[in-house]
C-alpha cells in the first residue's frame, strides 16, 4: 500500500506543479499563504528569534551575524534600511521530497520572508524584492529587503 501511495503522490505533485506553472505570481503567493506563514514559524524558531533578541533588534547586526545560522548569508546595502537575504541551498521539503522544481515555488519562501519580518520588526513597514532563486538558475536565493 506504501507504494501506491508514494504512486499517487509522486503523481499529485507532478500535477501541481503543471498548474503552478500556469498561475501568476500573485496567485502562487496566495496558494502558498498558509505553508509560508508554518514555515515561517520555524524559521523564527529554529533561526532567526534568538540572533534577532542576541543583536537586540539592530537590523545591521542581524544581518552582519545571519551567516551564523545554516545556508543563509545576509548583506547590509544601506545601513538601517536596505538590506539582502541570501540562502545557499534550497532545503523547501517540496522541492527535495516532492521534487517540484518550478520557480513558482519560490512565491512561498517569498511569503515566509515577509511573515518572519512582519513578526521581527512589527513596527516597520518594508517592501521585500525575490532578486534571485535557485529554482530559477541561480546559485542562490537572494531576497532584498528596504525598510521606510
Amino acid at each position: 500500500m506504501g507504494n501506491e501511495l508514494n504512486g499517487f503522490f509522486a503523481d499529485w505533485f507532478t500535477a501541481l506543479e503543471e498548474g503552478l506553472d500556469k498561475l501568476s505570481t500573485e496567485e502562487c503567493s496566495r496558494l502558498f499563504s498558509g505553508c509560508a506563514r508554518r514555515c515561517s514559524k520555524d524559521a523564527l524558531k529554529y533561526l532567526y528569534r534568538g540572533l534577532f533578541d542576541e543583536c537586540e533588534g539592530d537590523l545591521d547586526k542581524f544581518f552582519t551575524r545571519v551567516h551564523e545560522r545554516k545556508n543563509v548569508d545576509g548583506k547590509v546595502i544601506e545601513p538601517g534600511k536596505v538590506y539582502e537575504l541570501i540562502f545557499t541551498s534550497c532545503d523547501c521539503p517540496l522541492r527535495t521530497d516532492a521534487r517540484i522544481t518550478s520557480p513558482r515555488l519560490c512565491a512561498c519562501s517569498k511569503e515566509s520572508m515577509i511573515c518572519v519580518f512582519k513578526d521581527l520588526v512589527p513596527n516597520r513597514k518594508f517592501e521585500l524584492e525575490q532578486m534571485t532563486t535557485i529554482l530559477g538558475g541561480s546559485d542562490k536565493c537572494s531576497y532584498r529587503i528596504t525598510f521606510e
